[in-house]
């Protein structure tokens, strides 16, 4: 983008001169320093170096040597100066996505400070050519419009930013499940077909769990929805505790939960499913009344050869009732 502005501009340049209101040595150095910035610029975001700096665009920086060559182009202009002050609103446009008042309003003082250095040049090397009444109220129209876009700018960034965050919550929002924090089934649902993609795509194996609590609905019964809501973001931790930061699992309907265990075979999964279990068991949730435990039950499917996602998901849900029909408090495979 700046390239393109950078030829926009020096194609105004040259019209200019074809006009004989800017001089062939404004075109001469156009032609020398636009290519050298141009390649400085691509060298450095090649090569990484804009890492290393506080804001990798290197936006400030890309509007400084672009208000310097203005500057250089402005000294040579003759009666086409006043159209030239309208690149410094050109160059400033690129800053609105990036930069807050402050910076914007150092960026405007940069700018007058160089076209102020014109009009000293202009007195002290051409006073004939040039009207200084003009140029004097030039700059200071131009130190208004520069403030005043200075001030807009800057709360368009703000606002920019502001809208990011609010996008970046609504995104949390979208994907987590409110009572526990964990995925919901949506983007479970996503997560797991992206597992089946890359399992169709080579060799790579990974396996499920489907966990329901034990006996939920006298949770709530006895002590009540709160309790129960507790109850259901405790297990959850517990089960994020319990798994490896490559998996990962989500609250699949009321009390039951998906895990996803990746790169993992059907023992390694059984032995995480346990150690969920276990963990969870040995639990105690403190109420005002009398202090509980609950259990949960697991059914544990492996990814087999090209099976859809419904198909997986049903095998350990069959594994999960089995484990149900079996007394509860246990996990069971699908096999």
């Amino acid at each position: 983008m700046a390239f393109s502005v950078y030829l926009l501009c020096f194609g105004l340049a040259y019209a200019s001169y074809l006009a004989d209101v800017m001089e062939w040595r404004a075109i001469a150095g156009f032609l020398i320093i636009i290519p050298v910035i141009n390649v400085a610029f691509y060298i450095v975001f090649r090569t990484g170096l804009n890492r290393k700096m506080p804001d990798p665009s290197l936006t400030s920086i890309q509007m400084f040597a672009g208000i310097l060559v203005t500057m250089y182009g402005m000294y040579y202009a003759n009666e086409s100066r006043g159209a030239m002050l309208l690149v410094y609103v050109m160059i400033l446009i690129f800053g609105v996505y990036r930069l807050n008042t402050r910076r914007f309003l150092s960026i405007s003082v940069f700018t007058l400070l160089t076209y102020g250095i014109d009009i000293a040049l202009l007195h002290y090397f051409r006073p004939e050519k040039v009207n200084f009444t003009i140029e004097y109220l030039q700059w200071f129209v131009l130190a208004l419009v520069l403030a005043a876009f200075s001030v807009i700018g800057g709360h368009i960034s703000s606002l920019r930013q502001k809208l990011g965050k609010s996008l970046s919550v609504i995104r949390e929002l979208s994907i987590h499940d409110e009572l526990t924090g964990i995925y919901n089934r949506r983007h479970l649902v996503e997560l797991l077909d992206y597992e089946l993609k890359r399992a169709f795509r080579g060799n790579y194996q990974f396996s499920v769990a489907m966990l329901d609590i034990d006996h939920f609905k006298s949770v709530n019964d006895t002590y009540g929805h709160q309790t129960g809501d507790e109850v259901l973001r405790t297990v959850s931790k517990m089960i994020r505790d319990n798994l490896r930061s490559a998996d990962f699992c989500g609250r699949y309907g009321g009390e039951e939960f998906l895990l996803v265990m990746t790169q993992t075979d059907l023992e390694g999964a059984m032995l995480c499913a346990e150690r969920v279990r276990a963990s969870i068991e040995q639990n105690l949730f403190i109420t005002s009344g009398s202090d509980f435990r609950v259990t949960v039950s697991l059914g544990v499917a492996q990814y087999q050869n090209r099976e859809d996602l419904s198909t997986l998901i049903s095998r350990a849900d069959q594994a999960l009732y089995r484990a149900k029909r079996w007394g509860r408090n246990r996990v069971m495979c699908d096999q």
